[in-house]
């Protein structure tokens, strides 16, 4: 009988939405969302659709390149490929080049998407189908204290239960206080998520630390404050704090999140699609850090609707996921979506 889950064949298509308004972090600057999508068609006529974004100064891609590696080296070595044979198939796609883990991703949500429509699951059951719906956090970017604390006030007024921050770039004394502002002006029951985007060294970190505990305020967790491979010093800062750790350019892969715990560097780890090659991969990342009592985040670059519906599959489908940082649905000029729903910050699969 002929095996009717070999993949058949392979298209990619370029997408560019702009943004409401600029996105800027510790690392960079980003006015649109730019992503390659790509559809991969069965022998039995399925086709399941992913999507890549790309991030210069995170995953170390442009949209040239990754358009390159996936239509020149990624997808011609999946076409032959069956479904039926998974593990082989994703062992395919982890090794077929080092690194390019956005590229990955998108042609891993793609054979995940086949799957939930051969299997006639809803995307969230074929990771444990754990919740219905969770709540997104939103991201205020770096900007002046007076526009961050406008932001902020607007996005609890629109419902957000929860705010990420973006910091890193000023003082630390300056970004204190603009926290602190940003807390007084939502009121303590709104939490506040840093992220500093490894814009701190370990003397900052630890003063900015001590500062926001003497101020007592409702702090979830402070994300990535050192660079991503001084995992010895965020050990020894976690144990120095209250406040919990959250690791995300310091894991990639599951090798990374294997060391982090193995350091005992972290309360929390953000797992992004687009850092770690997708779904097959992100499941390891997550089952790892459940064993080890680690919560995860799931969050995203700014992406498609594409690649944060696999994230939101991924993170709805996880008892151990508790945050999800999937905002950049909100960020489009174009607005308008159709994978996924919602009701102010919490969010749901169409």
């Amino acid at each position: 009988m002929t095996d009717q889950l070999v993949i058949k064949n392979f298209q990619t298509a370029v997408i560019d939405e702009p943004l409401k308004r600029p996105f800027i972090t510790h690392l960079h600057k980003v006015t649109a969302i730019h992503a390659v999508q790509v559809k991969l068609i069965l022998t039995n006529g399925l086709t399941g659709t992913g999507a890549a974004t790309p991030n210069e100064k995170v995953t170390g891609d442009t949209m040239s390149s990754l358009k390159e590696t996936m239509d020149s080296v990624i997808g011609p070595q999946l076409v032959g490929k069956s479904l039926n044979h998974l593990e082989e198939l994703m062992a395919t796609l982890a090794n077929v080049i080092r690194y390019n883990e956005p590229a990955k991703a998108a042609f891993d949500m793609a054979v995940y998407d086949l799957l939930s429509q051969i299997t006639k699951l809803p995307f969230p059951a074929l990771f444990g189908g754990a919740k219905d719906t969770m709540q997104t956090d939103y991201t205020i970017s770096i900007g002046s204290q007076e526009q961050m604390v406008t932001e902020a006030r607007e996005l609890v007024a629109a419902g957000f239960t929860a705010l990420k921050i973006k910091i890193g770039n000023n003082p630390v004394a300056e970004d204190v206080a603009t926290v602190a502002e940003i807390a007084r002006t939502v009121g303590p029951k709104i939490p506040l998520r840093l992220d500093v985007n490894q814009g701190w060294n370990y003397k900052q970190a630890r003063r900015a630390l001590t500062m926001l505990e003497e101020r007592n305020l409702n702090i979830a967790f402070v994300e990535q404050p050192l660079a991503a491979d001084q995992i010895a010093e965020m050990a020894r800062l976690r144990m120095q704090t209250t406040i919990p750790i959250m690791l995300d350019e310091s894991v990639f892969l599951p090798a990374d999140a294997l060391r982090v715990i193995r350091a005992d560097a972290a309360d929390y780890v953000n797992i992004k699609l687009m850092k770690c090659g997708g779904l097959f991969q992100a499941a390891k990342i997550n089952d790892l850090c459940a064993t080890a009592g680690i919560g995860c985040m799931v969050g995203c670059m700014i992406e498609s609707q594409v690649g944060l519906a696999a994230g939101l599959a991924f993170a709805l489908g996880h008892q151990n996921v508790k945050f999800i940082d999937l905002d950049s649905c909100f960020m489009a000029k174009d607005s308008a979506m159709t994978l996924i729903s919602n009701d102010g910050p919490k969010l749901m699969l169409n």
